[in-house]
């Protein structure tokens, strides 16, 4: 199996790092991502690739992938191969965990600890907002490839609209008092 991690630790320093963490409101998961191709050692790069940009992601503390063994498969029209990664992390806190699933779609998400999570209104309108940018940057990116220039202008200008709006909106709920309920 090939292998890529942040840092050579020792299992009791991982364990340590985990601990310590969770305690300062860490998320430890198991994200599972899977590569299909018609070369095999695209097929593996393209996982040791992967592995690799989640473990320079920023609030990434620590970052361990094994890529299985990559396999023949004989599909109705022809050949191809395939593997998995199983990858073992620790994000700084729960927006980054979000952010980091959005941005690279794992096919399997396995949250190890901690078991329970409470989140103040800060940490909920940073998670949202993550989720939210990173759903805009998709959105840019594909329209920006796709439309032709006068739509795009179009698309633009109606982007400049929302940004417009929600600054206005942000200054209005500052001013606002909170709903008692």
């Amino acid at each position: 199996m090939a292998e890529v991690k942040k840092d050579d630790y020792t299992e009791k320093e991982i364990a340590q790092l985990f601990e310590k963490a969770g305690r300062m409101g860490a998320i430890l998961a198991l994200l599972h991502f899977d590569s299909y191709g018609k070369d095999k050692e695209n097929v593996r790069a393209s996982l040791v690739d992967l592995v690799s940009r989640i473990n320079a992601e920023k609030g990434v503390i620590y970052c361990r992938g094994e890529i299985e063994e990559v396999i023949e498969t004989e599909g109705e029209k022809d050949k191809g191969f395939t593997t998995y990664t199983e990858v073992k992390v620790l994000f700084s806190s729960f927006d980054i965990a979000i952010g980091t699933c959005l941005k690279f779609g794992p096919i399997a998400i396995e949250v190890i600890e901690p078991n329970e999570l409470r989140m103040n209104q800060e940490m909920m309108q940073n998670t949202l907002l993550n989720a939210s940018s990173i759903s805009q940057q998709f959105t840019n990116y594909f329209m920006t490839k796709l439309l032709k220039k006068e739509d795009l202008e179009e698309f633009q200008a109606n982007l400049q609209k929302r940004v417009d709006k929600g600054k206005e909106l942000m200054g209005t709920s500052k001013e606002k008092p909170k709903a008692e309920g």
